[in-house]
Parts: structure tokens; C-alpha cells; sequence
């Protein structure tokens, strides 16, 4: 639903200008991008070794085409929302400049513009996260044991305060945002 919301907020910032992907097919790529998240992040266990054990092959294979494939979708469906605003996409009907681009020009499409911009920009912050979640990672061991116990809530805090922040502007902020908008009508 928020790649849709986005979409639409980008329609209508740009005046219907259309992206180069659909935006039924960003939504449906959304599931195939947490699938292969998920592959990394469970079936993988984020390439950690299974309590004492090193991490194997197959497991390896199959995180990083996991995280590689989800980053793919996601920068994918994340340039079909951004298409129509960064490269000023005109819309049916709309004159364009001599360089055949159409600035947006309206305050309040503007706001619009800015609102897609961050919101989907923020989505960055994900797999960053995992990245650096990944690096934070010293030992393999159990989190029960006394050497690794710090380090895994350390690691857990990182992970679930940064997800939340990123919940709360991504997600929180779009609905905020339409909420907002709707006064202006």
C-alpha cells in the first residue's frame, strides 16, 4: 500500500507524468523484495554460523542472493516512484521548458514533490541498516553465552531502534503527511 501511496503522491505532484514502471508492478515486486529479505535475514541467519558452528556454502549462496536480489528490487520499485519527480516528467497536457522538462512549479505540488522525496529516500535506511547490523556482528556464538551476551544486545538495541526510527518516518510520516494534506482541500 505505501509504494501505491507513493506513486499517487508522485502522480499528483507531477500532474500525471508516468514512471517507467507500473506502479501495479512495484507493488507487486514489494512481497518479491521482503522474500528475498527474508532469505537472508531467516534462512540465512544473516550469514552467522549456526550456534558454534562456521557459517557453510549453501548458506552463504543463498543469503547473499537473498540481499543482493532484495537491494535489486528495491532500488528497482525506489526508481519507479522517483522517475517522474528527478527527472521532471511532464504530465499529459503540460507544456514543457525548452529543455523538455517540467519543473514543478505550484507551492503545493511542491510540498507534494518534497513529501515522495524524503519518504522514499528514508527507505535507504533499511538495508544500511542491515549492513551495518551485519559488521556489528563480532562473534558467532549463542547470545546466551557470557563472551557474546553484550555484543547480541548491543546488536539487538541497534537493530530495533533503528527499524523503529525508520518505521516511524517512513510509515508514520506518510500517513501524517496525507492527513496534513487533506486540510488543505
Amino acid at each position: 500500500m505505501l509504494v501505491l501511496d507513493l506513486y499517487r503522491l508522485s502522480d499528483h505532484a507531477t500532474q500525471g507524468a508516468t514512471s517507467w514502471m507500473d506502479q501495479y508492478l512495484a507493488a507487486a515486486l514489494m512481497p518479491v523484495m521482503v522474500l528475498l529479505g527474508a532469505m537472508y535475514r531467516f534462512y540465512a541467519n544473516e550469514l552467522r554460523g549456526k550456534e558454534k558452528e562456521s557459517v557453510d556454502g549453501c548458506q552463504v549462496l543463498i543469503g547473499v542472493v537473498g540481499f543482493v536480489g532484495s537491494c535489486v528490487v528495491f532500488g528497482l520499485v525506489m526508481s519507479g516512484i522517483l522517475d517522474p519527480i528527478e527527472a521532471e516528467l511532464c504530465g499529459p497536457g503540460i507544456n514543457a521548458t525548452s529543455d523538455g522538462t517540467c519543473p514543478i512549479m505550484d507551492p503545493e505540488l511542491k510540498y507534494d514533490r518534497d513529501a515522495v522525496r524524503v519518504l522514499t529516500y528514508v527507505w535507504i535506511g533499511y538495508p544500511i541498516v542491515s549492513v551495518l547490523s551485519r559488521v556489528m556482528i563480532k562473534t558467532y556464538g549463542k547470545p546466551s553465552e557470557a563472551s557474546n551476551c553484550l555484543t547480541y544486545a548491543q546488536y539487538s538495541l541497534f537493530k530495533d531502534v533503528s527499524y523503529a526510527v525508520l518505521d516511524v518516518v517512513a510509515k508514520a510520516g506518510l500517513a501524517l503527511y496525507v492527513c496534513y494534506r487533506t486540510t488543505w482541500v
